[in-house]
């Protein structure tokens, strides 16, 4: 199969439906001024290991009235001895009170946080919840960036036979499909990659994060198009290299990052083979290599859309195992096939059966504490009535003018805030 020539390929304007970053890795030198942290930690890690499950704890907030709730790995994992997973945030905490020649605090803040929060205002929270549990100086460098672009592609180019039109240092190629359709393309491996995929197929089959279409602005896929997502992943020794060191650096470097990945280390262009004099870059990829906007702001509808969403995935669960179980006394005892029953009656036979076999309170509060953590979204601080981190800023991301004198972990957040 092959690729149309960009001069017999329409492109409409505006087909850039989103950009940003879609994941972040902070690595954390960190003189803990205060290691009571470590004691709770290792008690729930003690726990986790004899229940043999992930325990639930939860973290002072720098908001007086909330709490971070985590569960806690009974591993630990490369030099950390506690992984504190959140929804919005992963902590990796090292029982170390003063940094060495590794960091001893990674903290990995996912998708649905910077897009929901916008990636200044995620950083500082992440910054704001080791300051407030006993963290003094803080250095935070990026060590993951996952810079991304969706797009609208017309569904006729949108091949394995792409790969053929790539021009790109990387040497490893993967397409991936399902059912013989082709689900994506993976470029390259190591300090910088680049995925290529069906991103509406993907939040289907895996991500569930239909809240996409709102930040896309769209209720369905176009016809006669697909939504593609074009993402680096690119790690510490290509940010270094790029000037992206700290969170400082990160929004003015940001769109040179880009042009890098897409006109540097990747191009689709026409005509593979010849000489890259004579080739042209396609129309599709010239709107990707120009369409990047940056960090993108904060959408705060994505809470209440991914909370709906939750809901109802867990709703339609719940019928099935209710419906089912209905279904199963009602074969133990006989009843007609055709006996109408209303859900009611389904919820009846649950509470019943819950009375004979069910847990113990002390079993339903641990399960809901561990469950509690698995669904709580940070709130931003427009959302808390408090000044917003995200604003925009000439510096908007400085927060370590932090030296090893004692300060106390509110005034430390109080300066974080201020910068």
């Amino acid at each position: 199969m092959t690729i149309s020539h960009p001069a017999n390929v329409k492109i409409d304007e505006n087909n850039v439906l989103a950009s940003g970053v879609d994941t972040i890795v902070l690595s954390f030198d960190v003189l803990w001024m205060n290691t009571s942290l470590f004691s709770v930690l290792a008690d729930l890690k003690e726990n986790a290991q004899q229940h043999g499950i992930d325990y639930p704890g939860q973290l002072k907030h720098f908001h007086p009235d909330e709490v971070w709730p985590f569960t806690l790995k009974p591993h630990g994992t490369k030099g950390f001895s506690w992984i504190l997973i959140g929804w919005d945030f992963t902590f990796k905490i090292a029982a170390a009170p003063e940094p060495g020649s590794r960091p001893n605090v990674m903290i990995e803040i996912r998708s649905e946080a910077l897009w929901r929060l916008g990636p200044g205002e995620a950083i500082k929270i992440a910054l704001g919840l080791i300051l407030v549990n006993g963290g003094g100086k803080i250095e935070a460098k990026i060590s993951r960036l996952d810079l991304c672009l969706d797009f609208l592609m017309p569904e006729r180019l949108w091949s394995a036979a792409l790969m053929e039109y790539a021009v790109t240092r990387a040497t490893d190629f993967s397409p991936y499909y399902h059912h013989r359709k082709l689900t994506g393309i993976r470029i390259g491996k190591g300090d910088i990659s680049a995925r290529l995929y069906d991103k509406p197929l993907e939040i289907q089959q895996q991500s569930k994060k239909e809240w996409m279409f709102d930040v896309w602005g769209l209720k369905a896929i176009p016809e006669g198009v697909k939504i593609i997502r074009i993402e680096f992943q690119l790690r510490r020794e290509v940010l270094k290299e790029l000037g992206i060191k700290t969170p400082d650096n990160l929004l003015p470097k940001i769109g040179g990052a880009w042009a890098y990945c897409t006109k540097n280390w990747l191009k689709f262009q026409d005509r593979p083979g010849l000489h890259p004099t004579q080739r042209t870059t396609f129309d599709w990829y010239q709107e990707i290599q120009d369409g990047f906007k940056g960090v993108q702001g904060a959408e705060p509808l994505v809470r209440q859309k991914a909370v709906q969403v939750d809901k109802r995935r867990l709703l339609q669960q719940a019928n099935g195992f209710i419906t089912s179980l209905h279904a199963i006394i009602q074969e133990e005892k006989g009843t007609a096939p055709d006996t109408h029953v209303k859900m009611d009656d389904c919820l009846t036979s649950y509470l019943d059966e819950l009375k004979k076999h069910g847990p113990d309170p002390s079993e339903v509060k641990n399960k809901l504490a561990r469950k509690r953590s698995k669904y709580h979204r940070e709130r931003s601080m427009i959302e808390n009535g408090q000044q917003s981190c995200a604003e925009d800023r000439e510096e908007p991301f400085t927060v370590l003018p932090i030296n090893r004198s004692k300060e106390n972990a509110k005034e430390l957040f109080n300066r974080l805030l201020e910068s």
